[in-house]
């Protein structure tokens, strides 16, 4: 590719995005691009152009999230509330349904409930080791949301000894 046609993709990003970043990108389509290259680049242009007509543009994009907001969108944030809601609306249609009462064999609805359960620690401990020591303001807030939820999801199975 030529570097008229590098320059022309640096060109579809904002202003304050190519003044921060567009030589690093000339360089970069300067060493290779081919025509998967080139639709990132246009994929990347359209999405900074729409950050930027909200007034998240390059001030954006950085290492860290930053807030509670951004930081709730990381899968290891977002994975254990998820996890720990269906958790709970497993249990609420067991109750719901009359099947959710101590039995010597547990039904499926139980071993989801466990899968669910259990499948979320390995996401929260990637969320503590990842988030909470390099952002701890933001990871505060989420780490308590993912406890709630998944003390929300833990209770109706102690209260109702099930």
């Amino acid at each position: 590719m030529s570097d008229r046609q590098h320059h022309w993709l640096t060109r579809l990003y904002p202003r304050a995005w190519r003044e921060r970043y567009g030589d690093e990108l000339d360089e970069l389509l300067s060493d290779r691009c081919g025509w998967r290259e080139t639709v990132d680049v246009v994929k990347g242009a359209v999405t900074e152009r729409l950050l930027h007509s909200t007034g998240k543009g390059a001030e954006s994009m950085q290492t860290y999230p930053g807030n509670v907001a951004m930081l709730v969108r990381k899968p290891s944030a977002i994975a254990p509330i998820i996890m720990s809601v269906f958790a709970l609306f497993v249990v609420l249609v067991a109750i719901a349904t009359g099947s959710a009462k101590p039995q010597p064999d547990e039904g499926a609805a139980a071993h989801i409930w466990q899968l669910l359960m259990a499948g979320q620690i390995p996401f929260l401990g990637w969320f503590v080791l990842r988030w909470l020591t390099r952002d701890l303001r933001a990871a505060l807030p989420v780490l308590s949301i993912q406890i709630v939820a998944f003390a929300a999801a833990l209770f109706p199975v102690w209260y109702l000894g099930l």
